[in-house]
Parts: C-alpha cells; sequence; structure tokens
C-alpha cells in the first residue's frame, strides 16, 4: 500500500462520523492513504469524510480486493 491508494479499513474512532454515531462499527470504511509510519508495527494515516484517522495496516486493504 502506497500513499494515494484508495483502500478499506477497519477503525472504531471513524464511527464518529457515522450518522447515528458508531452505527456501521466493524464494516469496512473507504478511505485514501495520506501517509505511513512504522514503529513496531505499520500505521497509515487515512483521509476518511474530511477527518484523518489512524488504523494499523493490518486492518486495511486496497479497496476492491475482497
Amino acid at each position: 500500500m502506497n500513499i494515494g491508494d484508495l483502500v478499506e479499513f477497519k477503525c472504531i474512532g471513524a464511527g464518529k462520523t457515522d450518522n447515528p454515531p458508531y452505527s456501521q462499527d466493524g464494516e469496512w470504511r473507504t478511505g485514501v492513504i495520506l501517509g505511513k509510519k512504522k514503529i513496531n508495527f505499520e500505521v497509515l494515516n487515512i483521509l476518511y469524510r474530511g477527518q484523518v484517522f489512524f488504523a494499523l495496516a493490518d486492518n486495511c486493504r486496497i479497496a476492491g480486493d475482497a
């Protein structure tokens, strides 16, 4: 996965943008990778609904690769 890729991801924090809040938890969301960082594990910065969220790379997949 590279910066600019369209990805599907799972992130509980992104649930605050749901209507009603957290109603879509556990479902795949679609966003764009803005950056990534690796310390002990890889974390992606993802733009979703105008906000940036952080998700583990293990909880992400390229959009369309089900």
